[in-house]
């Protein structure tokens, strides 16, 4: 059975069958057992379709126990592989833990596809006493975990933690494993949780690992890759752009803090390549791309020197630092692609008299997505005006990070009135109720004559966000027919 038959089979029945997370399979084993053998015993057998299939994965535990007996024949039928396809499915604790099952089981979680060793929520309480404990606790099962593992080549290798260059060696391991393992999506995150940057440096990717990159096996093995996230890595133009040109399958390359990338070519008629984000490499001083495939640019960061043409699909876009919309501008380049785009994300920082807009077209434009930073601020009106230049916008967004409003609204200069015939939601992020927020949701309420919903996400902040509902319950009062607020 091909590996997209199984998926297919098992994604709608898995989720319902192995649908307890935090199970004891010490205590529950018969459970485990069952569930798995329930859902390849759902398996089209006798012609029966995937909806009926997904339908008996909901039948109850009682009915479960009956036909325990008849399941029970069905163990000794299946073959490794589809076993290490459902076990790659659970997390790597979860996988480990299968092993008691039997001695059939014992070895077949080390042949799991999926090596995610995300454990970016462990550091949501930790403090800088008891940090290096948990960076040895991490490293200790990361590796461990490898040593046991026997599969030659995997789906996902992730690694997401707080690390700085103190821990190469092991983190270079792990890079080597990686490209060894013909990792098709590899992703390195080692963003620090207390404190930026990191106290004993960022990690480099090393040049032991670079030279293995362009030995004959690593260029057989960094074919297979398709992502890859780099965060928190220091990796050069000649590294980066090694990747680039020597992975045929690369479909999405994402890069966010790397102090030694300075420049960076994304050049070629043959590259496969549909997303690249660049965000917080503060020195980077230039940026070419010319690339045919990609649908999805986004970046963060200083000004730099930006060349882009041949872009052709390019139909989502984010700009925001040194390129936002500060001191009346937006990015040159990417002006000349707007009339195609569909999405576009720009970060504005209101610290101006006058905000001013690029003069362009957005005939395509579907979502417009501004987020506001500023420390002070009298007014969001002055972001409407670029709505004019997107007729069959669908979809406006703001997202909100105002430190301090003006006591009261000063309109800096007039806001002209235009309608919006095609827009349906208008969306806030970070919505904290204040009077200058309300005055631009009862603008978009006057001129949005097809509006449909209006969705509130409060702010983060408890007293804000206090004060958002109360003033949700004033804008629900005052909503035109029809339009129904969505409060989260």
């Amino acid at each position: 059975m091909s590996s997209s038959k199984q998926q297919e089979i098992l994604a709608p029945i898995l989720p319902r069958v192995i649908g307890q997370r935090d199970i004891d399979i010490r205590e529950d084993t018969d459970f485990v057992t069952r569930a798995i053998l329930l859902s390849w015993s759902l398996i089209d057998i006798s012609g029966q379709s995937s909806e009926k299939l997904s339908d008996r994965a909901t039948m109850s535990s009682s009915n479960i126990r009956d036909k325990d007996e008849a399941l029970k024949d069905w163990v000794s039928r299946l073959p490794d592989d589809i076993l290490v396809n459902i076990i790659s499915r659970l997390t790597l604790k979860e996988a480990a833990r299968t092993s008691v099952l039997s001695s059939r089981w014992k070895y077949l979680w080390t042949y799991a596809s999926n090596l995610n060793f995300d454990a970016s929520k462990l550091l949501v309480n930790v403090y800088e006493e008891t940090l290096e404990e948990e960076r040895l606790r991490y490293m200790c099962w990361v590796n461990k975990v490898l040593e046991s593992h026997k599969g030659l080549s995997v789906n996902e290798f992730i690694i997401v933690f707080d690390l700085d260059d103190s821990h190469e060696s092991n983190i270079s391991h792990w890079v080597y494993t990686a490209i060894s393992k013909r990792a098709q999506k590899f992703e390195l995150n080692l963003f620090p949780a207390l404190c930026w940057p990191p106290a004993s440096g960022i990690y480099e990717f090393s040049q032991g690992c670079y030279d293995y990159l362009k030995s004959p096996c690593g260029l057989s093995s960094v074919k297979s890759l398709r992502f890859l996230y780099f965060d928190t890595v220091n990796v050069t133009e000649e590294i980066l752009e090694f990747f680039i040109n020597n992975c045929p399958n690369l479909d999405d390359l994402r890069v966010g803090r790397s102090d030694n990338l300075l420049r960076l070519k994304v050049v070629g008629s043959l590259l496969q390549l549909k997303c690249l984000h660049i965000d917080h490499c503060n020195n980077l001083e230039e940026l070419e791309i010319s690339c045919p495939s990609l649908l999805s640019f986004k970046y963060f960061g200083p000004e730099i020197k930006l060349h882009v043409k041949n872009v052709p699909q390019l139909v989502d876009v984010l700009i925001g630092g040194g390129h936002g919309i500060g001191k009346g501008k937006v990015i040159g380049p990417i002006v000349n692609y707007f009339p195609q785009l569909k999405t576009l994300e720009l970060h504005v920082e209101l610290n101006e008299e006058i905000l001013q807009f690029p003069e362009c077209d957005l005939p395509e434009l579907r979502h417009l997505m501004f987020m506001v930073s500023a420390l002070d601020c009298s007014s969001l009106l002055g972001l409407t005006c670029m709505m004019k230049s997107c007729p069959l916008l669908q979809k406006l967004t703001f997202k909100l990070e105002i430190f301090h409003y003006s006591a009261e609204i000063i309109m800096r200069h007039q806001i002209p009135k235009h309608s919006h015939q095609c827009l349906k939601v208008l969306e806030f992020v970070g919505f904290s109720g204040d009077p200058v927020e309300l005055e631009l949701a009862y603008y978009m309420f006057e001129n949005a004559t097809m509006l449909e919903e209006m969705i509130v996400e409060p702010s983060e902040y408890e007293p804000e966000a206090q004060a958002a509902r109360k003033s949700a319950k004033k804008l629900e009062k005052m909503l035109p027919p029809g339009v129904k607020l969505v409060f989260h």
